[in-house]
């Protein structure tokens, strides 16, 4: 069985080079990848910091309504980080991570995993834009014009060792949060589409229908050469599903 997934999975990843999103693997590897990890936040270094000031006046790090946290962006009924996890403006975000890692990082802060409905709000903004920055697509406003790297999954699937490790690093291919100061949604929320694809709890129906989906596409773009989008989702995967593009950023409710 092991040599069958093997081979699926080798010539999914020939299929085009601009298929940047992730195959489905089986229940068996899915949960290799999900045992034992190590710590969030002990595989990827922070980025370099970054000057935060705005020639618009907005102030990314301290322009918070008072009925959210100072980190977090206000919205009707619920706030959100700023930055994908850890929520740190110039720090890389974090990647490899299931669903369950990024509950467990939010619950340690108070926090949850933003619902898809939530997120596609501050994606769109109050007036439902189809992209975060406006109505047109423009590659490259936000992180997601990245080289698409074929990824090792028999290496990969042996997470957390020390090859696995190395091989996600390699694959790695995010900046720095807010590091592309256009990349910011009208409310003030940054790299929603890009850098590293999000989990969030499902709030709409979908073909496979698992609690979590993945949104906001990644550093190389979407599954199938999609633009990144607000609507775009990723339903291909339970949120035990570990992948070297997967990140998630922290909600809660007000």
């Amino acid at each position: 069985m092991r040599t069958a997934l093997l081979s699926s999975l080798a010539s999914a990843l020939v299929l085009s080079a601009c298929m940047v999103d992730v195959p489905l693997l089986d229940d068996s590897l899915s949960d290799r990848m999900s045992d034992s990890a190590p710590d969030v936040g002990s595989v990827l270094v922070d980025g370099s910091a970054v000057d935060a000031a705005r020639p618009d006046g907005f102030s990314p790090d301290g322009g918070g309504s008072s009925l959210c946290p100072a980190d977090m962006v206000t919205f009707p009924g619920f706030c959100m980080d700023r930055y994908e996890a850890p929520n740190e403006r110039g720090v890389a975000p974090l990647a490899m991570r299931t669903a369950k890692d990024g509950s467990d990082f939010c619950a340690a802060r108070g926090k949850r995993l933003c619902t898809e409905a939530e997120w596609v709000r501050a994606c769109q903004g109050a007036a439902g834009l189809p992209y975060p920055y406006g109505k047109t697509y423009q590659k490259g406003r936000c992180v997601d014009d990245k080289v698409w790297k074929s990824p090792n999954w028999t290496v990969l699937g042996t997470w957390p060792s020390a090859a696995a490790q190395a091989e996600a690093a390699r694959l790695y291919q995010a900046e720095p949060s807010g590091q592309r100061r256009d990349c910011v949604a009208e409310d003030g929320v940054y790299d929603l589409t890009g850098n590293v694809a999000e989990w969030v709890i499902r709030s709409f129906p979908n073909a496979n229908n698992y609690e979590h989906v993945m949104k906001g596409c990644y550093w190389a773009g979407c599954y199938g050469g999609s633009a990144p989008s607000c609507g775009f989702v990723n339903p291909a995967h339970p949120g035990t599903f570990r992948s070297y593009e997967a990140g998630f950023r922290c909600c809660k409710a007000r």
